[in-house]
């Protein structure tokens, strides 16, 4: 059930926004500090009016261990300011480290959605995204949500 929820939001909710007019992104760069069960820093690039790349960096808590990933968001207006976005792309990573030589190797795709708000008077964005670790090697996240405060320039 949950991996159809997953599937439903990341195909079917851009469609929403595809018959309205393209909107300029509020920003073209962000910085950001991410706090859940990944706590870390990301960098996300604007590639178009609604394509976005976006690279993280982070500790991860629950597996103890660190990940890297990238991926591709593609956002859709709803109200001014506030977007939905879905995407995806790969991550690689250790995890379960300083278990004695235990830790394992991760590598696998990271499926995204979530919501942003670009603040009008301010450089300031916040955002919260669900993106799992499916990973290839025996270890996956399905519990991966995180909130993001961003300073867009």
């Amino acid at each position: 059930m949950k991996k159809k929820l997953i599937y439903s939001l990341f195909f079917f909710l851009p469609l929403v926004g595809m018959g309205q007019s393209a909107l300029a992104q509020d920003y073209n760069t962000a910085v950001s500090v991410n706090l859940g069960a990944d706590m870390g820093f990301a960098v996300k690039h604007f590639v178009g009016n609604r394509g976005a790349i976006e690279a993280q960096a982070g500790y991860n808590i629950p597996c103890k261990g660190v990940m890297l990933s990238a991926v591709y968001q593609y956002h859709v207006p709803l109200v001014e300011g506030f977007k939905f976005y879905a995407g995806g792309g790969l991550n690689i990573g250790a995890l379960h480290l300083g278990k004695h030589g235990v830790s394992e190797f991760a590598i696998g795709i990271d499926p995204t959605v979530g919501f942003e708000y670009k603040f009008a008077q301010a450089p300031i964005a916040v955002a919260v995204d669900y993106k799992p670790n499916i990973n290839f090697t025996p270890h996956s996240q399905w519990d991966l949500a995180t909130f993001k405060i961003r300073y867009t320039f």
